[in-house]
């Protein structure tokens, strides 16, 4: 059964949403954003775009409320791992020299939105190029 909202991107034969799609076909167009500064030729068409278009190539809230479950959602189970692995490490860290509570807080948050800032890009790693790797 095929959505009205739904069409098949030629990159992987897989079917995408609209969302997906715009993410992917702005990715093909532009790359991906690096670490720390993305291309000239990204951001400027970044900017160009409309603070929603923004926020949907940008920002993933599934995977911010959701994260490693999300990314076993989408197939994503190496990242669901280490996602994993790092949050465990932080709540370690954080019992381990008893952080104050609202530090602990800013830690756990400050990762689920790294989190979800990163979702769109491994996704598009993963169904466009074909790579899914233990990093973040």
């Amino acid at each position: 059964m095929v959505h009205d909202d739904v069409r098949t991107t030629t990159t992987a034969g897989r079917t995408l949403s609209d969302k997906w799609q715009f993410r992917f076909d702005f990715f093909d167009a532009y790359g991906i954003p690096g670490w720390m500064k993305p291309t000239p030729e990204y951001a400027a068409a970044f900017r160009a775009l409309s603070f929603r278009d923004r926020m949907k190539i940008t920002t993933n809230f599934c995977a911010v409320f959701f994260n490693v479950f999300y990314l076993l959602y989408l197939g994503l189970w190496r990242k669901a791992i280490t996602v994993f692995a790092v949050g465990v490490a932080l709540g370690v860290v954080s019992v381990a020299l008893n952080l104050p509570g609202a530090l602990d807080m800013g830690i756990s948050v400050g990762w689920w939105l790294f989190v979800g800032q990163r979702t769109n890009i491994y996704y598009y790693e993963h169904v466009a190029k074909g790579r899914q790797t233990w990093g973040l």
